[in-house]
C-alpha cells in the first residue's frame, strides 16, 4: 500500500516543495525575521485573491446560466398556466432561484429539523422517491430518478427490495403518483431537455417493458384492475425518452376461420367479460366470440345474421358499453333507416335481444364512428358523413337512450373519430378536413379547434394519461401522431411505417393502446401488425408481426393478458401471445 500511494502522490516542484517546507504561521521575533514573514503574508494574500477573482467570475456565470433557464421555463409555464389554471405565485428560494431547483441540489443531503434547521442525513436513510417541488426535465433525472413503473421489469442495477418494507414503499409510491398526478409538465421543456440527453441513455436509464399484468394481480382482479382504471399516471414525459428498443417477442397461438362470407369491418374486445369479443363483416352477421380458458384459441359463442328483418346494411363500426353484455352498431343515416342497433347478449341462456333506437340524429351518409366515453354516467359518442358529432345518454333502466347533437360546424368534412376524455367532459373528433376538435359537452362550447398538416381518420385517448390521445392521418411513415390536450397545437411525437403494397393509407386501418398505456398497436395493408413502444425515439415499430396473408384491420390489445386478437381481409382471426 505505501507503494501505491508512492506511486499516487502527486508531483510538485522542488522550488514549491521547498517553499511549502519554509513557510511557517508562527510569527518571528526579529526584524528581518518579521519582513520575511509579512512579504510572504503578503504574496499569500494576492494568490487568494486571484483565486477569489476567479470563482467570483465563474459563480456569475452559473448564475446568469441559472436565470436564463428559469426565465425561459417561466415563459413556457406561462403559456400553458394562462391557457388553463392560473397556478399559485412562486416564491423565490434562498438563493434567489423562482423554482427553487438551488436549494434542491444544494440541500439534497440535508433533512429538515423541527426547530428549522437543517442536518445532515445519511446516504442509506434518505427515501429513494423523495423528490422536489416540480417534475424536473429529464437532465437532472442523474440526481432525482423516477420511480419505476410496476409493470415494467427490474434492471439488474437495481437494488433488491426486502418485502417487510413493501407496505412502506407502496405507501410512498402512491403518495409521488398522487403529486405527479398534479403537476403539469410543458412539452416544450421536455422536448428541448430530451434533445440534450436521448445520445447519452443507457441501460440504467431505462428498463426493459414488460406487456402483461402485474404477477400478484389475476383473474378477474385483473381483468378489472385494467378495465376499471380511473387514475392518472404522466406518461408524456415518457415520450421518445429512450434510445434503445425494447425487446417484445411474439407467438402466433391460433388463426382462426370468421365465418364471414364477406370482408370483415370491425373487431371490439368486451371490457365488463375478458372472454368476451365480437366481430361484424359486410355480410351484415355480427359474431360473438369466446376465449378459452388457456387463452390459446376462441370458439363461437352467439351469431346474429339481423337485427330486423328490413335491415339492409352491415355495421360500420361496434363499441360494447363499458359495464353491461350490450353491443352497439353504428349504420348509415340514408333513406331513413334506423342508425343504431344494441344487442343485449344473455350468456346464461345463450340468448341476445336485439333492437335499433329510435333516435335518427344523423342527416346523411354513413355514421363512420362510435365511441363510448369513460365517464361514470356512460354515454357513447357518434360521428359521420353530415359532419355531426352526437352524444347519446341512457334513460333510466329501460334500455333507452337520447341523442344530443354537439356540433355540426365545427367540421368541414367527414368526421371519422370521436372519443370522450376522462375529464372536463371534453369531446374530441377528427376528420377529413384535418380539424382536431375540442368541444366542452357539459358548457356547450368549443374547447379548441387545430388543423393538421393531413387528413385524420382514427383518434384513441391513452388509458392511463388523462391527457395524452393518439391521432391517426393518412400520411406515410408518419400515421400515427401523439398530442397533448392541453396543447393540442403541439405535436408531440409521431410513429408510422412504410407500405410496400399500397401507396395510400386506408380508413379501415385502426389501433389500440395497450392497458398500461405505453404501447400501439396497428393495423397494415402489407400484411402486417405493427406494434410501437411511445418511450422509444424513433418512429419505426419495435414489432412487426407477421400472421396474416391480406390487409389487416385491427389487432387489439386483450384488457388483462398478454394478448393480441386480429382481424384481416382473409377472414381469419388471429391470437397473438406477446411477452
Amino acid at each position: 500500500m505505501a507503494t501505491w500511494a508512492a506511486m499516487k502522490k502527486p508531483k510538485v516542484e522542488q522550488g514549491e516543495e521547498a517553499e511549502a517546507n519554509t513557510v511557517s504561521t508562527q510569527i518571528p521575533d526579529d526584524k528581518e525575521g518579521l519582513i520575511d514573514f509579512m512579504d510572504q503574508r503578503a504574496n499569500s494574500i494576492e494568490a487568494l485573491k486571484d483565486q477569489l477573482s476567479n470563482l467570483d467570475r465563474k459563480l456569475a456565470e452559473e448564475r446568469k446560466l441559472m436565470a436564463d433557464a428559469e426565465a425561459k421555463f417561466l415563459r413556457v409555464d406561462r403559456v400553458e398556466g394562462d391557457t388553463f389554471t392560473k397556478g399559485k405565485p412562486k416564491v423565490p428560494g434562498k438563493t434567489g432561484s423562482l423554482l427553487g431547483i438551488a436549494e434542491f441540489w444544494t440541500e439534497g443531503d440535508k433533512v429538515k429539523t423541527a426547530n428549522g434547521t437543517s442536518t445532515p442525513q445519511p446516504r442509506g436513510e434518505m427515501k429513494p422517491l423523495k423528490m422536489p417541488s416540480i417534475i424536473l426535465p429529464p437532465s437532472f433525472k442523474r440526481k432525482a430518478s423516477a420511480p419505476v413503473r410496476p409493470e415494467v421489469n427490474e434492471t439488474s442495477q437495481a437494488q433488491p427490495v426486502d418485502k417487510s418494507d413493501s407496505n412502506v414503499l407502496k405507501e410512498v409510491k402512491n403518495g409521488f403518483e398522487a403529486k405527479r398526478s398534479r403537476t403539469v409538465v410543458p412539452n416544450e421543456v421536455v422536448r428541448e431537455t430530451q434533445a440534450q440527453g436521448r445520445d447519452n441513455h443507457t441501460d440504467k436509464d431505462f428498463a426493459k417493458a414488460r406487456i402483461r399484468v402485474s404477477s400478484n394481480v389475476s383473474g378477474q382482479a385483473a381483468q378489472q384492475e385494467k378495465s376499471e382504471f380511473h387514475g392518472h399516471e404522466e406518461l408524456i414525459a415518457l415520450i421518445g425518452r429512450s434510445s434503445l428498443r425494447a425487446t417484445i417477442e411474439s407467438r402466433t397461438l391460433a388463426m382462426l376461420p370468421s365465418g364471414h362470407t364477406k370482408r370483415m369491418r370491425s373487431l371490439a374486445l368486451s371490457p365488463s367479460n375478458r372472454d368476451l369479443f365480437a366481430t361484424s363483416a359486410l355480410d351484415g352477421v355480427v359474431h360473438f366470440w369466446k376465449l378459452q380458458s388457456d387463452r390459446s384459441s376462441a370458439s363461437l359463442f352467439k351469431t346474429v345474421n339481423r337485427v330486423e328483418v328490413d335491415q339492409k346494411r352491415w355495421a360500420e363500426d361496434i363499441a360494447w358499453h363499458p359495464h353491461k353484455s350490450a353491443l352497439f352498431s353504428v349504420y348509415t343515416a340514408d333513406e331513413g333507416h334506423a342508425q343504431i342497433s344494441a344487442l343485449y347478449l344473455n350468456e346464461a341462456r345463450e340468448t341476445c335481444e336485439s333492437k335499433f333506437l329510435k333516435d335518427r340524429p344523423h342527416s346523411k351518409g354513413l355514421i363512420n364512428r362510435i365511441m363510448f366515453t369513460p365517464w361514470d354516467d356512460p354515454c357513447f359518442i357518434t360521428g359521420g358523413c353530415d359532419h355531426a358529432v352526437v352524444l347519446w345518454r341512457e334513460q333510466g333502466e329501460s334500455n333507452a337512450w337520447k341523442s344530443r347533437l354537439l356540433h355540426k360546424d365545427m367540421h368541414t368534412s367527414s368526421v371519422m373519430g370521436v372519443a370522450g376524455m376522462r375529464h372536463n367532459n371534453l369531446v374530441l373528433s377528427c376528420g377529413d378536413d384535418r380539424r382536431f376538435v375540442g368541444f366542452d359537452a357539459r358548457e356547450e362550447k368549443v374547447t379548441f379547434k387545430h388543423r393538421l398538416d393531413n387528413k385524420c381518420t382514427n383518434l384513441l385517448p391513452n388509458p392511463r394519461d388523462v391527457n395524452l390521445v393518439m391521432l391517426q392521418t393518412r400520411q406515410l411513415d408518419r400515421q400515427l401522431r401523439l398530442y397533448d390536450v392541453r396543447l393540442p397545437q403541439t405535436e408531440l411525437f409521431s410513429f408510422g411505417w412504410k407500405q410496400e403494397s399500397s401507396e395510400s393509407q386506408s380508413a379501415l386501418i385502426n389501433q389500440s393502446w395497450s392497458p398500461d398505456g405505453l404501447h400501439i398497436s396497428s393495423g397494415s395493408s402489407d400484411p402486417v401488425i405493427h406494434i410501437f413502444d411511445i418511450r422509444y425515439n424513433a418512429a419505426s415499430p419495435s414489432l412487426s408481426i407477421k400472421a396474416h396473408k391480406k390487409r389487416v384491420f385491427k389487432a387489439e390489445w386483450h384488457s388483462s393478458n398478454q394478448l393480441l386478437v386480429s382481424i384481416s381481409s382473409d377472414l381469419e382471426i388471429g391470437i397473438h401471445k406477446l411477452w
